[in-house]
């Protein structure tokens, strides 16, 4: 097998690529703000408004307030990429792995690496054990590439299911 093309992702791209754990980090961020503002009226309250309780307590509830605005830098910066991983890149992929080729940068995967590939709208995403991932967006393959890519990731057992149940 050997699918070849350039082509250059746009960061609206990465931005859907990158949603999911944007979107992950920022509802750490919400789980923290309602946990501060609860433990914070809690303690006003319990307190009866003096004592160790208001001084403390006053502090987390403003604390939760200004936690909205690092939520948002935090799925800003989340899915926001540098200029040059937009550039035109060359994808291979052979029976022997996967590349990616730019003016700055050269990646190879053997897919003695690859664990896991998950399909997603955008792009099929290549994962090792913990370590960090591969991608090849799906919008510049032919219905001819895409079809042999499938049937030759299915084979390997590294295909997982997409969002809509197919595989």
């Amino acid at each position: 097998m050997r699918i070849e093309f350039t082509h250059a992702r746009s960061p609206e791209y990465f931005r859907s690529l990158q949603r999911p754990e944007a979107m992950r980090a920022v509802r750490r961020v919400a789980g923290t703000a309602l946990g501060l503002a609860a433990v914070g009226v809690l303690l006003v309250v319990g307190s009866q408004g003096e004592g160790v309780g208001t001084l403390v307590g006053i502090p987390a509830a403003v604390a939760s307030l200004m936690l909205p605005f690092t939520a948002r830098r935090v799925y800003v910066e989340t899915v926001t990429v540098p200029a040059s991983w937009t550039e035109s890149r060359t994808f291979m992929i052979t029976d022997d792995g996967l590349e990616s080729t730019s003016s700055l940068t050269s990646v190879m995967w053997a897919w003695a690496a690859v664990r896991r590939v998950e399909p997603r709208p955008e792009a099929y995403v290549f994962w090792q054990d913990g370590g960090p991932m591969f991608d090849v967006p799906r919008q510049p393959l032919t219905a001819e590439q895409e079809q042999s890519l499938r049937a030759f990731l299915d084979e390997r057992g590294v295909l997982a299911g997409d969002a809509d149940g197919r595989k």
